[in-house]
C-alpha cells in the first residue's frame, strides 16, 4: 500500500493507491504515474515553504492545466499573494474565483481564499476595507477549519487575522495549532509571538523562539522575539544586539516597535519617538506602537498627549476594541471620567457582554459617586449585569488560571472591587486589594505608576505612595514617581491645614463642616477630618446620630489601629448604634 501525503502547508489530502495486480484495474505503470504527479505538487509545496515564491508560482502554473483537484490552484493562489504585490493580490484574487465554481468542494482553495483575503487587508487605506477583508478571511478559515481541522494555512492564518485585530489572546490557539501540525521556524514564531504579546516574560513563548532558531539560526524574526524577550528581563543591550543581528533588508514594523521600546528603557525618549513613529510609517495599522507613545507620554507626565495619540490611532483603527479600550484606561488613569465612559461605551455598543467595559464602566461610575454623592442613572442595571459576567468569567478564570488574558481580567476584577470599596468607605478592604495588584508589579514601571495614579485618584494615598515607592527604585520612572510621592505629601498637608482650620472654627459649625469636607477632598481617608465631622454632629446644636455613626465609621476605617482615639469613637459608636435602636423600639 502506497500512502502518499503531500508535505503542504494545507495538509489536507492524503492519495492511497494499493498496488496489488491486474484485479485491482491499476497497473504498477499506472501507480507510479499518480506518485510522479503527486511529487511535482510537492515540489511546488517546498518551493512555497522555503520562499521561493516566483519558482513556487511557475511550478503551480504548470500544473494548473492538468488539476483534477483544484489543489494546485490553491497553491497558485497562496505563492502569488506571499509575493505581496498588489498586482499579484488581484491576480489570486481572480485565479480563485476561476477555481470556486470548478471545485467548490476543495478546502484548500477556501484556506487560500482566506489566505489571499488576509493578504489584501494589509494593502487597503480605508479602515472599513480594512476590517471588511478581515472578517470574510477569519469566516473562510473558519470553515475551512470545520470542513477539515488539519488544514494548516487555515489555522495559521486565522491566527493572523486575530493578530491584525489586536487580539492577541484569540490568536494563540488557531497558531499554535498550526504550529503543532506543521513546526517550522515561522510557525513557531508566530505562535511566541502570540504568546509575547499577552505577556512579554511567558516562559512557553522563551522556550518555542528557542526551538525556532535551533531549527534555522539565521530566522530573523525569531531574533525579534528574543529581543522582546531579553528586554522584558531588563537586559536592555542583550535586547540590542539581538535587534543589530537582523540585517537591513529585514527591518520592518515590529523591529523599529522594539527598538522604540528598547530606547525607552534605555531613558532616550526622543530616539524611542522616532522608532515608533517609523513603525507607524512602516506599517499604519499595528496598534503598538501608538500605545507605546500614548505610554512614553503618560509616563512623561503628559496626559494630554497621550490620550490624544491613543485618538489618533482610533482614527485608523476604528473597530480596534482592544485600542478602544487602551484608551479608555489611560483617560480613566488620567482622570478623565467622560473619555472613558464614552469609550466604554462603545465597546458595549459593539459587544455588550464585553467584561473588561463592563468592569471599566462600573470604575468610572464609582468614582462619579465618591466624587458627586450619588451614582449615575442606570447604575444598578450595570451592576446587576455586571454581577452575572464576573461572576462567570471569575469561574473560568480560577478554572483555567493558565488561559492567556485571564490574569489581566482578574486584575479588572480586583481593581473594581477595591474601587467599589473605596466608595462605600470600606477603605481597610480596598488598600488590601491594591497592595494584592501592586505586589503582581513590582518590577514593572509603567504598571506601578498607572496603579499608583489609579490609587491616587480613587482617594486611597496610602496604596498610591505604596506603588510610587516601588516606582521610584526604577531608574526609568524615578523622577515621576517622585513627583506622585510629592503630590500625595502635599494634599495630606492640607487636608491637615483644613481639618486644623475646622477644629477652630466649631462655634461657626457651617464653617467647621466646610473644612472638613475640603480635608476630605484633598484626603478621603483622612482620620482627624473624620473624627473631626463625628465630633462635630454628637457634640454641638447639629447633633445627627445617623451621620455621626456613618463618620465614627468611617474614622475607625481610616485611622490606624494604634490611634489613640479609636477608643473614645468605638465607646461612643456602640452608644449611639444602641440609642437608635431604643428609639426604634418606641
Amino acid at each position: 500500500m502506497f500512502r502518499l501525503r503531500r508535505p503542504t502547508i494545507f495538509k489536507t489530502k492524503f492519495v492511497t493507491t494499493t498496488v496489488v495486480a491486474v484485479s485491482l484495474c491499476l497497473s504498477i505503470a499506472s501507480a507510479q504515474a499518480v506518485f510522479a504527479e503527486e511529487k511535482t505538487i510537492a515540489d511546488a509545496d517546498q518551493l512555497l515553504l522555503e520562499g521561493k515564491l516566483e519558482a513556487a508560482e511557475e511550478a503551480y502554473k504548470s500544473l494548473t492545466k492538468s488539476d483534477e483537484s483544484g489543489d494546485a490552484h490553491a497553491g497558485l493562489a497562496v505563492a502569488l499573494a506571499k509575493q505581496n504585490f498588489p498586482t499579484k493580490i488581484i491576480e489570486a484574487e481572480k485565479l480563485l474565483k476561476a477555481a470556486k465554481e470548478k471545485y467548490s468542494d476543495n478546502v484548500n482553495l477556501m484556506a487560500a481564499a482566506g489566505f489571499v483575503s488576509y493578504v489584501h487587508s494589509r494593502q487597503v487605506a480605508s479602515p472599513a476595507k480594512r476590517d471588511m477583508y478581515l472578517e470574510a478571511s477569519e469566516a473562510l478559515c473558519k470553515r475551512a477549519i470545520k470542513a477539515n481541522p488539519d488544514t494548516v494555512i487555515a489555522h495559521s492564518t486565522l491566527g493572523l487575522v486575530k493578530l491584525a485585530q489586536d487580539d492577541a489572546e484569540g490568536a494563540v490557539e488557531p497558531l499554535k495549532k498550526s504550529a503543532e501540525m506543521n513546526s517550522t521556524p515561522q510557525s513557531l514564531t508566530l505562535w511566541a509571538h502570540a504568546l509575547l504579546r499577552l505577556d512579554p516574560r511567558d516562559k512557553e513563548a522563551e522556550q518555542i523562539v528557542g526551538e525556532a532558531l535551533a531549527k534555522d539560526k539565521k530566522f530573523y524574526p525569531a531574533f525579534l522575539e528574543r529581543a522582546r524577550i531579553l528586554l522584558a528581563q531588563g537586559k536592555n543591550e542583550e535586547a540590542f544586539m539581538q535587534l543589530r543581528n537582523v540585517p537591513r533588508g529585514e527591518r520592518n514594523a515590529e523591529w523599529s516597535l522594539v527598538e522604540g521600546d528598547i530606547y525607552r528603557r534605555q531613558g532616550d525618549g526622543p530616539a524611542a519617538l522616532a522608532s515608533w513613529k517609523e513603525a507607524i510609517r512602516q506599517d499604519p495599522h499595528i496598534p503598538d506602537p501608538y500605545q507605546h507613545m500614548g505610554e512614553y507620554y503618560a509616563l512623561r507626565g503628559d496626559g494630554e498627549f497621550a490620550i490624544a495619540e491613543m485618538h489618533n490611532a482610533l482614527e485608523i483603527l476604528p473597530n480596534d476594541m482592544q485600542l478602544r479600550n487602551a484608551l479608555a484606561e489611560l483617560a480613566l488613569r488620567q482622570d478623565k471620567l467622560d473619555v472613558a465612559e464614552t469609550e466604554y461605551r462603545t465597546i458595549l455598543a459593539s459587544n455588550p457582554d464585553d467584561p473588561r467595559a463592563l468592569l471599566g464602566l462600573a470604575r468610572v461610575y464609582h468614582r462619579k459617586a465618591r466624587r458627586e454623592g450619588t451614582y449615575p442613572p442606570g447604575t444598578q442595571e450595570l451592576m446587576d449585569k455586571l454581577q452575572n459576567i464576573v461572576t462567570e468569567q471569575s469561574v473560568s478564570v480560577k478554572a483555567q488560571v493558565i488561559k492567556p488574558g485571564a490574569k489581566k481580567l482578574q486584575e479588572d476584577i480586583q481593581l473594581n472591587e477595591a474601587e467599589k470599596a473605596l466608595t462605600q468607605k470600606r477603605f481597610r478592604d480596598g488598600r488590601e486589594i491594591f497592595a494584592q495588584v501592586i505586589n503582581t508589579h513590582r518590577d514593572d514601571a509603567y504598571d506601578l505608576l498607572t496603579i499608583g495614579e489609579l490609587a491616587l485618584n480613587d482617594g486611597d494615598l496610602r496604596s498610591a505612595e505604596t506603588a510610587y515607592t516601588y516606582a521610584k527604585e526604577i531608574p526609568e520612572v524615578s523622577n515621576r514617581a517622585e513627583q506622585g510621592i510629592s503630590k500625595i505629601q502635599s494634599q495630606r498637608n492640607e487636608a491637615a491645614r483644613q481639618t486644623k482650620l475646622g477644629d477652630a472654627t466649631w462655634k461657626i459649625p457651617e464653617v467647621a463642616l466646610d473644612h472638613y469636607n475640603q480635608a476630605l477632598i484633598h484626603d478621603p481617608q483622612y482620620p482627624a477630618a473624620y473624627y473631626g465631622l463625628f465630633s462635630l454632629f454628637t457634640k454641638t446644636e447639629r447633633e445627627d446620630s445617623d451621620k455621626a455613626i456613618d463618620y465614627a465609621t468611617a474614622f475607625l476605617e481610616a485611622a490606624d489601629d494604634a490611634n489613640p482615639l479609636r477608643k473614645e469613637v468605638e465607646a461612643n459608636l456602640a452608644k449611639l448604634k444602641k440609642s437608635g435602636k431604643k428609639s426604634k423600639g418606641k
